[in-house]
């Protein structure tokens, strides 16, 4: 199962989750501890939607940087990625949607223009699943993370998957 995880400064996002770099590095030695935060936070339910679509709004050549916003559906606005992140959001899939007809398919760098779509949810601590067992201390070399913003953005500038999966495998 790939976890989505985004570094900003000393903190470290992990599946919508802040960090501090530390305790990062304790839970990425001990993935058990991921799981008992999870079931810590299970029992907190949380109010408001619990899935939402969040697009830019011009269209890019590559991934927008950290600054740019989407704007998002089920009344949540504007948001920076930290934001949608800060908010306890976790990005299910990343959707990169060409321009109409009639209308610039390519920047003037020669790439191809999309608008980018992050589909996000976030549980609501009610239907949570059964907590999974307790993982070995030290991570087998077959449960590598994979940072799927980095493998999408990656594959959408037309590199190999091969390439892909090691740039953007932990």
């Amino acid at each position: 199962m790939a976890a989505f995880i985004f570094r900003v400064g000393d903190a470290v996002w992990v599946d919508g989750k802040r960090y501090s770099w530390e305790e990062w590095k304790k839970i990425r030695d001990d993935p058990g501890l991921v799981t008992q935060s999870q079931q810590v936070d299970a029992a907190k339910p949380v109010a408001g939607p619990r899935a939402a679509a969040c697009t830019t709004e011009i269209y890019y050549d590559e991934f927008p940087s950290e600054d740019e916003r989407f704007r998002c559906s089920a009344g949540l606005g504007t948001l920076t990625r930290e934001q949608i992140l800060q908010g306890g959001w976790k990005v299910d899939l990343i959707e990169k949607i060409p321009p109409p007809s009639g209308q610039p398919a390519q920047s003037p760098r020669g790439l191809p223009l999309s608008l980018y779509k992050l589909v996000i949810s976030r549980s609501s601590g009610v239907d949570q699943p059964a907590p999974l067992p307790r993982a070995p201390a030290r991570p087998s070399a077959s449960s590598k993370i994979v940072d799927t913003l980095c493998l999408n953005d990656c594959l959408g500038n037309g590199s190999s998957k091969g390439f892909c999966d090691d740039r953007c495998t932990y």
